[in-house]
């Protein structure tokens, strides 16, 4: 049944997606991210929806012209597309083409999608659309996985769905600490008080579900997004009085397994994952050193002969490269490497400098302030937890680093739409008899220079309307 009603929803949905392709992209996410597909149990479970909507998204975005923009000339979109061309550079000499080549495809795949958002976000109201969808989908698994923990007293552990780019329990601790910025950022402009309260319940939830997946990794992100989280947003005192009141509760709730899993950060000398990552990122740096311009190429990490060559002697070969930074080195070579760390650089920044142009603008650019501030969070949060797994190439990153060049955009068109409304009213003043007092100071104000009625004396002139102060 479950089937049916999917195939159903797509085939209602298609021909939207095609009249309107931001429908097709927000289909495209919630394929993406939501994975409803993967709650199905027959046919339904192993199509390729996901190829579909951008497909028809694509073609939607060709034929409707006047819906669609040029990508923004940003120097964030400038370093995605030059790291974009030295990964398909660095791919002419992978070591292990075939993987190299799949992984290239999937990239540019990807890829093609995040310019479809810069291109089909154009303004306020599509920007919260992507926004909104991307919560709903992701903050759905979250408040499953912390109630998955909840019921289950935390002896097992939360898992993403099954084939999707966040199965792994790393991999969705990661994801999740991604979003819960973005929920908080949802609830600061949530004027609903019982929607308000549901999101504080799915953040608290998501917050669960990481410490669920038993993740280390996740669990120091988890911590920096919480500071992060505090630092950066308003209305922090109510924060400030949950963190430190959940975060004891979890640990008196989570079983001792968990602590005992815990425990094991400060003794990585013994642990064999953590040695297992350390060995990995000498592995990727010596390819690097080998290979300084282009690395070893995409899965360079699955080669057995490249980890004789030049990994350390009591390394396990095949083992994945667990760092974002440590992959990217090892795959792309230092300059990858440069473009990687100045893409990330890039979006940080950015975003400081969106804050400071909301702040000094008109009340209702405090949104792009608040989004702004959130997203840094993101970025913070995966670079963290980042650093100890394999996941340079998502698709959720390079979307947020989209939406970044798309916000520099739309907060550059606000002084430009505020000038344009600060001319005269378009209300009429109303109409005096030539010989009332008032139509006497009309006269007399017409009467006088421009210059005086412009000068910055600080006196009110009677009969002008002020400006607005933007």
């Amino acid at each position: 049944m479950r089937d049916i009603a999917l195939l159903l929803f797509v085939v209602a949905t298609l021909p939207m997606a095609f009249m309107r392709p931001i429908i097709g992209l927000l289909l495209w996410m919630m394929f993406s991210y939501l994975n409803p597909h993967r709650m199905t149990w027959g046919f339904a479970v192993t199509q390729p929806w996901v190829m579909i909507v951008a497909i028809v998204t694509l073609a939607g975005l060709a034929a409707q012209a006047k819906q669609r923009q040029a990508p923004p000339f940003k120097p964030i979109v400038v370093l995605m597309t030059l790291f974009l061309g030295w990964v398909a550079l660095s791919t002419t000499q992978a070591v292990v083409p075939e993987g190299a080549n799949k992984e290239l495809t999937q990239f540019i795949k990807m890829m093609t999608m995040t310019y479809v958002t810069l291109m089909l976000v154009t303004d306020r109201q599509k920007l919260q659309w992507v926004i909104w969808v991307s919560v709903a989908s992701f903050g759905f698994w979250g408040f499953k996985g912390g109630l998955f923990t909840l019921l289950t007293g935390g002896n097992y552990h939360v898992m993403g769905p099954e084939s999707s780019f966040f199965t792994d329990n790393n991999q969705f601790a990661l994801i999740m600490c991604m979003t819960i910025p973005l929920m908080r950022y949802v609830q600061l402009h949530t004027e609903d008080r019982r929607l308000n309260i549901v999101l504080w319940a799915v953040m608290g939830l998501t917050a669960v579900a990481v410490i669920g997946t038993y993740s280390r990794g996740g669990l120091l992100a988890l911590a920096i997004t919480g500071g992060m989280l505090i630092w950066k947003s308003r209305r922090r005192s109510i924060l400030i009085l949950l963190a430190p009141a959940l975060a004891l509760a979890i640990g008196a709730f989570m079983p001792e397994q968990y602590a005992n899993r815990i425990n094991t950060i400060d003794q990585y000398q013994q642990d064999k994952s953590a040695q297992g990552r350390i060995q990995s990122w000498e592995f990727a740096f010596n390819v690097a050193k080998a290979n300084p311009l282009f690395g070893g190429g995409f899965n360079v990490w699955s080669s057995h002969d490249m980890w004789r060559q030049y990994g350390p002697p009591d390394a396990v070969p095949g083992r994945a490269i667990h760092s974002i930074f440590f992959e990217v080195l090892g795959e792309q070579g230092f300059v990858g490497l440069a473009l990687f760390i100045a893409l990330m650089a890039a979006g940080y920044i950015g975003l400081a400098r969106i804050r400071k142009k909301a702040r000094a603008g008109p009340p209702e650019n405090a949104f792009f302030g608040d989004l702004a501030s959130m997203l840094q969070v993101s970025l913070v949060a995966y670079a963290a937890a980042g650093s100890l797994l394999p996941m340079p190439y998502i698709d959720f990153l390079y979307q947020m680093l989209a939406i970044v060049a798309v916000m520099q955009v739309l907060v550059e068109r606000q002084p430009a739409k505020a000038r344009q409304h600060s001319g005269p009213s378009s209300i009429e003043p109303k109409k005096d008899t030539p010989g009332s007092s008032a139509g006497k100071r009309q006269r007399s104000s017409r009467a006088r220079p421009r210059k005086e009625l412009a000068s910055g004396g600080g006196e009110r002139v009677r009969g002008i309307q002020d400006l607005p102060p933007w």
